[in-house]
């Protein structure tokens, strides 16, 4: 039997689910619909990592030792309570952070950045 990739696996899933769900057109690169409440229906919600958008980031192994570190200690810290806290969530994060910053405060960041030589 051959292996397969758990991302192949993972789009079989999402597949499955969509199936189940009602036909909707989609636009390229944009996320699948959250379902509503699957009481009383019988249907699995979709996990939230499938109602993202994929996009690919290049990190520095330094940046990527420090998310993993820091995404552990938080799953410590919280003792099971809640969703698990990952690398991606700390990204997202970071990212919700950033555009809520105003167009100035971006712009001073980004001077500090590249004057410690934290190219991109």
């Amino acid at each position: 039997m051959k292996r397969r990739r758990l991302a192949e696996l993972v789009r079989e899933e999402a597949g499955a689910l969509e199936e189940a769900s009602t036909p909707r057109e989609e636009k390229p690169g944009e996320a699948p619909p959250t379902q509503a409440s699957p009481e009383g229906r019988g249907e699995r919600p979709l996990p939230p990592y499938l109602t993202y958008v994929r996009k690919e980031c290049r990190l520095r192994p330094d940046q990527l030792d420090a998310l993993t570190a820091l995404a552990r200690r938080l799953n410590r810290e919280r003792k099971g309570k809640g969703e698990r806290i990952t690398e991606n969530t700390l990204i997202r994060l970071a990212v919700d952070k950033l555009l809520k910053s105003s167009s100035r405060e971006v712009a001073e960041m980004l001077e500090r950045y590249t004057e410690e030589g934290n190219h991109t």
